[in-house]
């Protein structure tokens, strides 16, 4: 027998980096915390500009998931504040709910600046369905995906690529990116509680990932410290922090997932302007990143938003008429 999945919502998170008061805010918790010894102002995945680089292509994602996602229950919008929203979107639409960080976020490590925290509570949002996914705004639908790409027998799907378990060594961890490999590591040593005597290491995904809320919650109450303490030190992305990434591991150690391959077809593009966006047109999912060897933001903006377009020419019912 086939079981039909519960209604399905999607999580995305978007930042306004031209907000004057972010800006300023986020001026003055950098210095602070660099003054206080929380972090180093070298800690570019804290503080590199590609980190919160706006490119004027988030209408396009609504597009993408109106089209190639219509199974879609409810689109969960994550921002810091009301000034965040853009100024196109279209709020009475009846499949959005636009969710501010001080409605899920303990109010304790607030503001934050750091996407690790963020997604880390996610669970905490009431009316997100129990079974939802986790999207970036630069993950992009770019064909119709069926939502047992994400989601069979009620079960959240998860690639089983597992390798013998070890930690990510110096090679990973003094690269410019290493902060991101520290996180990765605060996973797996978390990840150990659940293993029992088979320790194994999972790879990632920089793709949308399919989650389960009250699994979730679960974690949150029972490591509600350990978690909290991983992600107090800094309002910046930290060495010490854990990231929601380990919630994918999870649901395969503890045997809830169900055991897929939803990223064939996919692709990873580091933004710059040498590439044809046009080769990426037969894939079904790819994340667009802005990374720090990004060489000409200007040229690679107008290629990205011109294939968009291409793609996606018609307004969605998110959109505001004008």
């Amino acid at each position: 027998m086939i079981i039909k999945n519960d209604k399905i919502d999607i999580v995305v998170t978007y930042l306004n980096e031209r907000d004057e008061q972010w800006q300023k805010d986020f001026n003055y918790w950098k210095e602070k915390e660099i003054k206080e010894g929380r972090t180093v102002a070298t800690n570019r995945q804290a503080f590199g500009e590609e980190r919160t680089r706006e490119w004027d292509i988030f209408k396009y994602w609504f597009r993408a998931v109106e089209k190639n996602c219509p199974w879609v229950n409810k689109v969960f919008v994550i921002v810091q504040n009301e000034r965040h929203i853009p100024n196109w979107l279209y709020l009475d639409n009846p499949k959005l709910r636009v969710v501010f960080h001080d409605e899920f976020i303990p109010h304790s490590l607030l503001p934050t600046f750091n996407a690790m925290t963020i997604g880390m509570y996610v669970s905490n949002i009431p009316d997100l369905s129990d079974n939802y996914i986790m999207c970036d705004d630069d993950f992009y639908f770019l064909r119709y995906i069926d939502e047992d790409r994400f989601f069979k027998d009620n079960k959240p799907v998860h690639i089983d690529n597992h390798t013998t378990f070890s930690l990510y060594g110096d090679e990973y961890l003094n690269k410019t990116d290493g902060v991101f490999y520290h996180i990765l590591n605060n996973n797996l040593r978390f990840e150990t509680n659940f293993m029992g005597d088979k320790w194994v290491k999972y790879g990632y995904s920089h793709l949308p990932a399919a989650r389960n809320k009250e699994f979730e919650k679960d974690i949150l109450t029972d490591y509600r410290r350990e978690i909290y303490r991983a992600n107090c030190e800094s309002k910046f992305r930290h060495p010490l922090n854990l990231c929601n990434y380990m919630f994918d591991d999870l649901l395969k150690i503890c045997g809830i997932a169900y055991i897929g391959d939803p990223y064939y077809n996919c692709g990873y593009c580091a933004l710059n302007s040498k590439i044809d966006f046009n080769g990426y047109e037969t894939l079904d999912m790819v994340c667009f990143n802005d990374t720090e060897q990004l060489d000409d933001y200007e040229t690679t903006k107008e290629h990205l938003i011109a294939f968009l377009e291409s793609l996606f020419p018609n307004k969605s019912s998110f959109e505001i008429e004008v």
